[in-house]
């Protein structure tokens, strides 16, 4: 028998007891009788008396449990905000930090005029994962110019309205730019190229010009699409193929594309003193 059935059970025992106590209380063995009755129920009062207790105490965690899972979700939401809210005070300081060092170069440069821009979006489009930045036409900006990150090219820019441009990254498929390997022997010319891999190379290099690992990979400026001198990157490994008289350099680009928020166009060369 279950614990709420035998409950109901006692009391109804109990109250069966209470009547035919009540009829007997006017005789006179009623007192003798209730008397007994009532120290024999003692047990049963008591248990009834400590199952309506524990009851009232289930009752009384069931509610309070209620009550801490409430108070637990409010907390994960209110955790869960905080998170939030920190993670935009981090983007929007580094933003800010990015931002604050584009305007310091733009402002020391020398030998560019410079236009600072923030990254206003990306857009995926034939998988060329092109930069919208938030100038234009109306800024001086044109198809084709360079554009830095850092101080080292980034990419050029592919199209232009009055008051946004999309920038091709260096990192895409069909972008190349006329380059030189810097070292202490020499120069080795080239065209760095973007590899399957999102890398960069730098191919087309004759098979006696100086290369090394470690040597600092500018453009040429030769061509007309760069000025000379923009820096790309470093190389990291030489190859060279029996199918082709050429070598080839892998190269660690400067800039990542994935990772920028302010970019300068070069608009043109500084002019120089009068």
């Amino acid at each position: 028998m279950r614990g709420g059935q035998r409950s109901v059970l006692l009391l109804l025992v109990l109250i069966v007891v209470a009547i035919a106590l009540a009829l007997l209380r006017n005789t006179g063995a009623g007192s003798a009788v209730e008397g007994a009755v009532l120290a024999a129920l003692a047990p049963v009062r008591s248990a009834l008396t400590s199952a309506a207790s524990g009851a009232t105490a289930a009752l009384a965690d069931a509610q309070r449990f209620n009550e801490l899972r409430t108070e637990n979700e409010a907390l994960r939401a209110e955790v869960a905000h905080l998170r939030s809210a920190a993670a935009g005070v981090q983007a929007t300081r580094r933003e800010n930090e990015a931002l604050r060092a584009a305007l310091d170069y733009e402002r020391e440069s020398r030998e560019f005029t410079l236009l600072t821009a923030q990254v206003a979006g990306r857009d995926s489009v034939d998988m060329l994962d092109t930069l919208i930045i938030d100038r234009g036409a109306a800024d001086g900006v044109q198809v084709g110019m360079a554009v830095l990150a850092g101080g080292s090219l980034a990419g050029r820019v592919q199209s232009v309205t009055p008051t946004s441009a999309n920038i091709l990254p260096l990192l895409s498929g069909p972008s190349a730019v006329n380059a030189v390997a810097q070292g202490d022997d020499g120069e080795a010319d080239g065209i760095v190229e973007s590899d399957e891999n999102r890398g960069l190379r730098l191919t087309r290099i004759e098979p006696d010009a100086p290369l090394a690992i470690g040597n600092l990979v500018v453009t040429s400026g030769l061509g007309g699409g760069f000025p000379r001198g923009l820096a790309i990157g470093r190389v990291i490994a030489v190859f060279t193929s029996p199918e082709s008289v050429f070598r080839e350099a892998a190269i660690e680009p400067f800039v990542r594309v994935e990772r920028l928020s302010v970019v300068q166009v070069v608009i043109g060369r500084a002019p120089g003193p009068s």
